[in-house]
């Protein structure tokens, strides 16, 4: 075709971009003219409104999805790792499925303080109005440790960062206050985080790079870093094979022990040792009324600075009848100072005397621990 402009006669190339949609009443076009070495091109664009618009509306959604998740957070992404600290988890699916309540790192030094970092996989609901939140998201918060000896009316202002690392971009998402604002600890207010840092369904989908292979690595920084004080640590997380996860320990003619305490022979379950630890009159408060039982790390003192275990565990009074078993389900981290977790009054002596309950069968008593899940803290490279 040829159109005739100032005279000048120019051969006329229609360009029509998408379907053939002319006939719809909601439609967009678009047109483009074009001169090029005395051709007159025209480029036609015809877009039908209701994509465009059905487009627009699913960009809306997610946006506003995303809002609802970051209201409070300002997040970006960086190549370099955190200075100060982090924290690898494997196996973090069991900690999922053992409905793991709330994981505490070892202390870290920032900033001339000391901290901790505190991570809830299932969520956690601080003010017990949100129940929507246990479950759903994953909650991270730092801590500030060891201010027993802060003079009366300590204040620190500091500015918080934390990171989760993308295994697939290689790079770390960071989570920061929206607004900038720094966080000030004081004597009533210890913890600052994020009851809402990643929904629990978008950190488990592979695409998004947090879970890779079962094992996440998270972070912190605090305030301004001074110098590179890096503090590194990988939790391991396993479940016992069940044909080793269980002791039994059975004290004979146990009406005859004078002893205020009983220890087991030391038993091994996944890479620590361990003991259980019995007063038959009691310890502390219930002493004199009750059985007391504890579950012990065997030999805390020889283990390496900073060592720490966790362990989610069922404590049991054997019965001759097993429905009328005792039993106790608990979870504890271990360290050096705390090496052992139980209960002052695991069972009332006139209940567990009772004969009615079989619980001395042949003056013999028997208790039991299963071990479900483990986890250990360690240094990694």
């Amino acid at each position: 075709m040829f159109i005739i402009i100032n005279n000048e006669c120019y051969l006329l190339l229609v360009y029509c971009c998408g379907d053939s949609v002319l006939a719809k009443s909601e439609t967009t076009v678009f047109i483009i003219l074009v001169v090029l070495n005395r051709t007159l091109v025209i480029i036609i664009s015809v877009v039908d409104k209701a994509l465009r618009e059905s487009e627009r509306t699913s960009q809306v959604d997610f946006r506003t999805e995303i809002s609802q998740v970051i209201a409070n957070m300002f997040i970006s992404y960086r190549k370099h790792e955190p200075a100060h600290y982090m924290l690898k988890i494997e196996s973090f699916s069991i900690l999922s499925e053992a409905e793991t309540w709330k994981i505490e790192s070892d202390v870290f030094e920032a900033s001339g303080h000391k901290w901790r970092l505190d991570l809830y996989p299932n969520g956690n609901d601080p003010n017990g109005n949100d129940e929507e939140n246990e479950g759903s998201y994953i909650s991270l918060y730092v801590v500030i440790c060891d201010t027993e000896g802060y003079s009366n009316g300590w204040e620190v202002c500091v500015d918080v960062c934390f990171f989760v690392y993308d295994h697939l971009h290689d790079n770390y998402a960071t989570f920061q206050d929206a607004n900038g604002h720094r966080t000030r600890f004081h004597e009533n207010k210890t913890t600052w985080g994020f009851d809402k840092l990643i929904s629990l369904e978008s950190f488990m989908e592979g695409k998004s790079g947090y879970l890779f292979k079962d094992s996440c690595v998270f972070g912190a920084e605090v305030f301004v870093v001074p110098e590179f004080t890096q503090l590194d640590r990988c939790l391991t997380m396993t479940k016992p094979p069940t044909t080793m996860n269980t002791y039994t320990w059975k004290i004979n003619t146990f009406s005859s022990v004078t002893e205020d305490v009983l220890y087991s022979d030391v038993f091994k379950v996944g890479k620590v040792k361990w003991k259980l630890i019995l007063y038959p009159e009691g310890n502390i408060l219930c002493k004199g009324t009750h059985l007391s039982l504890y579950l012990g790390v065997h030999d805390a003192a020889s283990l390496t600075d900073g060592w720490k275990v966790y362990a989610k565990f069922k404590l049991r009074l054997l019965s001759l009848d097993i429905e009328d078993d005792i039993e106790i389900e608990t979870d504890a981290w271990f360290c050096n100072s705390v090496n052992d977790w139980g209960f002052h009054g695991f069972i009332p002596l006139c209940q567990l005397y009772d004969s009615e309950n079989d619980f001395l069968m042949n003056d013999n008593l028997t208790v039991e621990v299963e071990i479900e899940v483990m986890g250990t803290l360690r240094y990694f490279l």
